[in-house]
C-alpha cells in the first residue's frame, strides 16, 4: 500500500509539473512568439514596377502595422509587369514570394509552377470584391475545371475613344457612323488602327458575344486544341461591315500612337487632321496636352452590323498579383497579396498611379467618376473580355485579315467584295489559328 501511495504521489507531482510547463509555454507563445518571448519573424520578397516602389513600401508597411503579432521584413525588387513572367521563371525557386504581372502571362506562369492557387477565404475575397472581367482574367480552366490563380489589382488596359470637343459633339460619339460623318463634315479624320493589329480589330468580332475562341490545355498548360468560329454567318456580317467602314473617307486605319498624336497636333499653319482616335490610357497625357479642355473621352461607339447597332467590345488587360508556387511562406504571401489588392489599396493605386480599379466599390466611387479617362475605361469595361488564354497563333493572322482591303482601296474607293471572297478570307484565318 505504501508503494502504491508513493507511486500515486509521484504521478500527481509529474502531472503538476507538466501542467505548469504547458501553461508557461502558452504564455510565452501568446501573439505568435517563440519560447524566448520573441515574435515570429517573416521575410517576404515583393516585386513590382519601378514606378510602384514607393507605393508598395507604404502598403507593405501598413500591412505589418495591421498585423503586430508577427515581425515582418520585406525585400523589394524592381520588375515591370510586362516581362514579369520571364524574369520570375528564370529561377522561380528563388524568386519573389509576391509579384505583379500582366494578365496575358498567367498561362506561362502556371506552366512554370510560379503561381500558387488561390482558394478558401482568399478566393471568396477575390470573387466578392472584384469585377467579373478581372476575376476571369485571374482564372484558368484546366481539364474543364476553373481555377483561380491570382489577385486582380487593376482593370484598365483597354481601348476607348478620344475626341476633340470643338469639332465633335458629345451626342455624336454614340455610333461610329455619326462620328465618322461629323468628322468628315469638318474636314477631319478618325484614327482607328484596324490594319496590322489584331488587338484593335477583334473589337468588331467581339461585338457578337457568340464569336470567339476556346483553347484547351493539358496539366503543363500546353495548348492541346484551339477552336474558333469567326468564319460563321456572324463573322461574315462583321466582314461586310468592315468593308463599309474602311471605305469611309474619314476613317484612318493605317495608324499608330505616333500618327494619332501627330493627327491631334496643329501644323505650322494651324491645321489639325484628327477629330477623334481610338487608343488607351497610355496616350492620355499627350492628348490632353494638345486638346486641353476640348479633350473628350468616351467608351467606344456602336457599329452597324447586319442592320443592327452592336457595341464594339474590347480586350481588357488587368494587372494581377500572384503568390509564387515555390514560396516558403505561402500563407503569409497570400495574406499580403490580399492586402495589396483590397479596397483601400486599390483606391490608393488609383490616386497615386492613375490605374483603373478592378474593385467594384472603388470603380463606382466618386473619385473615379471625377476622372474622365478612368471613367471612360470603367464604362468600356462593361463591354470587354479578359485578355488571357489567347491562342498562340492568333495575333499575326488576325492583324493581316483586312490587309487586302487596303490593297483594293489604294486605287480609290474599295470595290465591293462578294460573300464568297469574304468567306474565303475568314476560312483562311480560322485555318491558321485552329488546332
Amino acid at each position: 500500500m505504501k508503494k502504491i501511495r508513493i507511486l500515486s504521489l509521484a504521478i500527481a507531482m509529474l502531472m503538476l509539473v507538466m501542467a505548469f510547463a504547458a501553461c508557461n509555454n502558452n504564455n510565452n507563445n501568446a501573439g505568435n512568439t517563440d519560447n524566448n518571448g520573441e515574435k515570429t519573424k517573416v521575410t517576404l520578397t515583393v516585386w513590382g514596377s519601378q514606378e510602384d516602389q514607393a507605393m508598395l513600401k507604404e502598403m507593405c508597411n501598413a500591412f505589418a502595422a495591421a498585423n503586430p503579432d508577427k515581425e515582418y521584413k520585406f525585400l523589394f525588387g524592381v520588375q515591370g509587369e510586362g516581362d514579369a513572367a520571364d524574369k520570375v521563371l528564370n529561377d522561380a525557386t528563388s524568386g519573389p514570394d509576391v509579384f505583379s504581372f500582366a494578365s496575358d502571362q498567367i498561362n506561362k506562369l502556371i506552366a512554370g509552377g510560379a503561381l500558387n492557387r488561390v482558394g478558401g477565404d482568399f478566393e471568396k475575397f477575390v470573387k466578392d470584391n472584384n469585377s467579373a472581367t478581372s476575376v476571369d482574367a485571374a482564372t484558368i480552366t484546366v481539364d474543364g475545371q476553373e481555377q483561380l490563380y491570382a489577385y486582380p489589382c487593376t482593370e484598365d488596359n483597354t481601348l476607348f475613344l478620344y475626341y476633340d470637343k470643338s469639332v465633335i459633339g458629345d451626342d455624336q460619339v454614340d455610333t461610329l457612323d455619326e462620328l465618322l460623318d461629323a468628322a468628315h463634315a469638318a474636314g477631319r479624320k478618325v484614327h482607328f488602327k484596324l490594319n496590322d493589329d489584331g488587338w484593335y480589330l477583334s473589337s468588331f468580332f467581339f461585338a457578337y458575344p457568340e464569336l470567339g475562341y476556346q483553347v484547351s490545355y493539358d496539366e503543363a498548360m500546353t495548348e492541346t486544341g484551339v477552336s474558333i468560329n469567326y468564319n460563321n454567318a456572324q463573322g461574315l456580317a462583321v466582314m461586310k461591315a468592315l468593308v463599309k467602314y474602311v471605305n469611309h473617307p474619314a476613317l484612318v486605319i493605317q495608324t499608330d500612337d505616333s500618327k494619332l498624336i501627330a493627327g491631334f497636333t496643329p501644323t505650322a499653319e494651324g491645321v489639325v487632321e484628327a477629330a477623334a482616335g481610338v487608343s488607351g490610357t497610355w496616350n492620355a497625357q499627350a492628348v490632353e496636352d494638345l486638346l486641353g479642355e476640348n479633350m473628350g473621352v468616351a467608351k467606344l461607339p456602336t457599329v452597324e452590323i447586319d442592320g443592327e447597332q452592336r457595341q464594339l467590345t474590347t480586350y481588357m488587360g488587368c494587372k494581377l498579383i500572384g503568390v509564387n508556387g515555390h514560396s516558403q511562406n505561402k500563407g503569409e504571401a497570400h495574406k499580403l497579396a490580399m492586402w495589396l489588392t483590397n479596397e483601400e489599396n486599390q483606391l490608393k493605386r488609383f490616386e497615386t498611379r492613375g490605374f483603373g480599379p478592378s474593385n467594384k466599390k472603388v470603380a463606382a466611387s466618386e473619385a473615379v467618376a471625377n476622372n474622365p479617362v478612368i471613367a471612360a475605361v470603367m464604362e468600356q469595361a462593361k463591354y470587354s473580355r479578359a485578355q488571357k488564354s489567347v491562342p498562340g497563333n492568333y495575333w499575326t493572322p488576325m492583324g493581316a485579315l483586312i490587309t487586302p482591303f487596303i490593297e483594293r482601296k489604294e486605287a480609290g474607293t474599295l470595290p465591293a467584295y462578294t460573300d464568297e471572297e469574304l468567306q474565303a478570307l475568314l476560312d483562311a484565318l480560322v485555318n491558321q489559328i485552329a488546332k
